[in-house]
Formats: C-alpha cells, sequence, structure tokens
C-alpha cells in the first residue's frame, strides 16, 4: 500500500482504478486544476482529509493529487462525494498559513488573506 506524510503522521491509503476506462478521462486545462479539500481513503477504513488539486475526472470519480510532508507528488481516485472545491478566497487563507511567517509580507504586502482582488 502506498504511504505518505502529513503533519508528522503517517497514513496508507488506497489507490482504487477507476470504473470507466482511461480513454473516457477528461483533463481541465493545463494549469487550472481546480483546488479541492479531498477526503482520501485509508486503507485501514476511514478517511483523512487533504488540500489537494482535481487533475482529472470520469463519470463518478476524481483523480486528485497532493503533496507530502516530504514534497513526493501522491495521487488517488476518488468518489466525487468525498471532494469539495474550494474557492479562491479558501485557497488563499490556505496558502497564507502554509507560507513561512517571514514570507507572507512578500505575497500579501498589505492585503488580508482571502480578500482577492477583482
Amino acid at each position: 500500500m502506498p504511504t505518505f506524510t502529513l503533519d508528522g503522521r503517517d497514513y496508507e491509503y488506497l489507490q482504487p482504478k477507476p470504473d470507466a476506462g482511461p480513454e473516457t478521462a477528461h483533463s481541465w486545462e493545463y494549469g487550472k486544476w481546480p483546488r479541492v479539500e479531498a477526503a482520501i481513503l485509508l486503507a485501514g477504513g476511514g478517511t483523512v482529509n487533504l488540500y489537494a488539486q482535481a487533475m482529472r475526472w470520469v463519470a463518478d470519480e476524481i483523480l486528485v493529487q497532493w503533496v507530502a510532508d516530504s514534497g513526493s507528488n501522491h495521487s488517488a481516485w476518488l468518489p466525487k462525494a468525498n471532494i469539495r472545491r474550494l474557492t479562491a478566497s479558501e485557497w488563499d487563507i490556505i496558502e497564507y498559513h502554509q507560507t513561512p511567517e517571514n514570507l507572507r509580507s512578500v505575497r500579501w504586502a498589505k492585503r488580508l488573506p482571502g480578500f482577492l482582488p477583482e
């Protein structure tokens, strides 16, 4: 089983294949993958919620990709019910909290996170 570490905790997760064949999979435009909150299916049962990007989709499943603490990429096909699309403001706040404090002023300057310019 594949594993990843998130916030110092190790997880063993499932990587089920999509029900539909690869010829039916669709992709979002390169670089414009939706940012999502995904409930990853764990090998021992249950789920763990994390922030990811949706990469591809078939009828009832979406392929999500996330980065573990080590910096390595992981991916898994999940049922659509396990995924919630994030707004640009939600993702901005998440990135703010993931950025080291001494570098936040470079990206956000005097703008508060979550308040995006029109």
